[in-house]
């Protein structure tokens, strides 16, 4: 027994000594066939192990062949390593369903978040407005039900950029009402309601232009399809008796054919770029397709996760489902790329990439201050229409920072003509013009704009090509599949498409919002198909399906940490998603404090 132990113990020696005089060059190719977690494995075999585990060209290797990404495609900007890539796409991305909320009684439409990241607002078909703290678990902050102020239901919330007052927007009384109302609350205790504000159609939504001062509208029909759309510069909180005299004056008045009228606006800040990056930038999408080989075009289809809403794994899908699922990111002249950043697989190529890949794909610039914001051009941002009645363009206004300051100044001093009842249209027939607009060919249904407000992303169900409308009450019929463009805001174009696999199925006339947000590094959308989608963008991949039991309204990151995310859905749930790290994270809180 001793001799057959003996000869055991030699054999493993020996097979050990084996592996200690292969190369690492031969060692490397063996770690380059394991799938990533045994090679993590593997590395705590022994010092050698761990340092050839740790080599940058096995990583790149595995997250190419994990993720499924063409290998024409460089790592993402500022990342430090490959392995960290890896990381932070597997690790540090919102996938963990950390907490489900089931506090509204009706179908939650929103979710948005404080820029600070300290609370976060949802609104429902209940008729409530509800704030929330994101620390786990979440609790509670403030509710007011909006049906006491005859609100149908609430559809929209949006936090001023200092986080002292919530923009609440709401739909009326009706069942085929298009009015809407505006609502601001305070953010102290006692979520006091300081001003309401008509809001017509109710899908304006509305949006702050400062910390002090919002937008709303009006639609007054004309004949012959003709209307007219007035935006209001609204003071947000009115020192007066009731909350419902306005300090408000007419800021716009846009004229609309077709049946068409302006809704869901935005403002952005204007970005500051110089001509020369411009004239360059503008070259540099012109000659995209130039710089495509046949191979890099070949590996840009993106996989999609399965059904089960759970973390999509790459090595483990079908070929029927990448079939099925599969989305190209195009460029605007329908040429493939491979990031929603509207850089190309060969980007690496091109002149001056580097400074366009930090411009494109970081998207984490700080806001500017108060101050800084006074003296800022804005961009008024909507959707709008010229041919039927649907929305299918996207809309530009640029508001000087000298003229706006201008009329908020005489606003104060009451030197402008207020407006005591907006529900009145404005007697000039003058109308402003529109200085930019961009057709989408589609339905519009969700629009963002990138935390440095560098891009706008659109969610847009395609029309068929060829399409004619002949009728404006009859526009043409719908795609189920959702595309995101992507709206460079410094060349006012559109430098590229996401064709991706998140659905809607409801008709033009019963079409809703699918809002959709960014951070730094990742888009999510909702979708009617009951989940909630996550893509990374600098890679252009689908890296997650959120699921729910019915359509998901809307998704929000947490801006101060985009490792956590909110979706809420018609199930009537909001549901918190953080990444393995925060998740382990809040294990360990929770457990330290119950061993307290």
């Amino acid at each position: 027994m001793p001799n057959i132990l003996a000869s055991q113990d030699a054999k493993a020696e020996c097979l050990l000594s084996m592996w200690n005089y292969l190369p690492d060059h031969l060692l490397l190719s063996i770690f380059k066939c394991l799938p990533p977690r045994a090679v993590l494995t593997a590395s705590q075999v022994c010092f050698r192990w761990y340092r050839v585990a740790l080599d940058e060209v096995l990583w790149r290797d595995l997250f190419y062949q994990h993720f499924r990404i063409g290998r024409g495609i460089p790592a993402a900007p500022r990342s430090l390593s490959w392995r960290s890539e890896f990381k932070r796409l597997h690790f540090r991305t919102p996938f963990v369903e950390s907490e489900v909320i089931q506090q509204h009684r009706d179908q939650v439409l929103h979710v948005s978040f404080a820029h600070n990241g300290e609370l976060f607002a949802t609104t429902s078909k209940d008729g409530f407005i509800k704030v929330w703290s994101p620390t786990y678990p979440c609790t509670l902050k403030h509710e007011k039900d909006m049906k006491d102020y005859s609100w149908k239901y609430t559809q929209f919330s949006q936090f001023n950029s200092n986080d002292t007052l919530l923009l609440v927007s709401g739909v009326h009384f009706g069942s085929h009402s298009t009015s809407g109302e505006i609502a601001v609350f305070s953010l102290d205790d006692e979520f006091e309601l300081r001003c309401r504000v008509i809001n017509k159609p109710y899908d304006i939504f509305g949006a702050w232009y400062n910390d002090s001062y919002l937008l709303s509208g009006n639609l007054f029909w004309r004949p012959n399809y003709a209307s007219s759309s007035v935006l209001y510069l609204n003071k947000a909180s009115q020192a007066l008796e009731s909350e419902r005299e306005s300090v408000v004056t007419c800021l716009y008045k846009f004229l609309n054919k077709n049946a068409s009228s302006i809704r869901t606006i935005l403002v952005a800040r204007c970005p500051v770029t110089t001509s020369g990056e411009i004239d360059r930038r503008q070259s540099y999408h012109s000659d995209m397709s130039d710089s495509l080989t046949d191979s890099e075009t070949s590996s840009l289809t993106e996989i999609s996760g399965g059904d089960d809403g759970g973390t999509c794994q790459p090595d483990k899908l079908s070929v029927e489902c990448t079939e099925s699922h599969a989305g190209v990111f195009k460029t605007s002249d329908n040429q493939p790329g491979f990031s929603v950043s509207g850089a190309t697989a060969a980007a690496d190529e091109a002149p001056g990439f580097a400074e366009d890949c930090h411009l494109l794909a970081d998207g984490a610039a700080q806001a500017p201050s108060a101050a800084e914001e006074e003296f800022c051009d804005k961009y008024l941002i909507f959707t709008m229409g010229e041919q039927t009645y649907t929305p299918h363009q996207i809309g530009i206004k640029r508001i000087a920072a000298s003229e706006m300051k201008d009329t908020i100044d005489r606003l104060k001093h009451r030197d402008l003509q207020l407006v005591p009842n907006n529900d009145v249209e404005p007697h000039s027939d003058k109308f402003d013009g529109i200085d930019h607009s961009i057709e989408l060919h589609g339905h519009i249904i969700g629009m963002c704009l990138s935390p440095d407000h560098r891009f706008l992303y659109v969610n847009s169900r395609t029309w068929p090509k060829g399409y004619q409308i002949s009728d404006p009450l009859s526009p043409p019929p719908i795609a189920e599949e959702i595309d995101i463009h992507v709206i460079d805001l410094v060349t006012l174009t559109e430098v590229g498409s996401l064709l991706r696999s998140h659905k809607a199925y409801t008709p033009n006339d019963e079409c809703f919002f699918i809002f959709l947000d960014v951070s730094s590094q990742y888009i999510a959308s909702g979708a009617e198909d009951h989940h909630g989608y996550l893509w990374d963008r600098h890679y252009g991949i689908c890296l997650q399906k959120f699921g729910h039991s019915n359509v998901v309204n809307c998704v929000a990151f947490n801006p101060q940490d985009p490792e956590v995310l909110v979706t809420v859905s018609d199930d009537n749930s909001i549901k918190i998603w953080r990444s393995q790290n925060r998740e382990h994270a809040v294990k360990r809180s929770t457990t330290s404090l119950n061993l307290e």
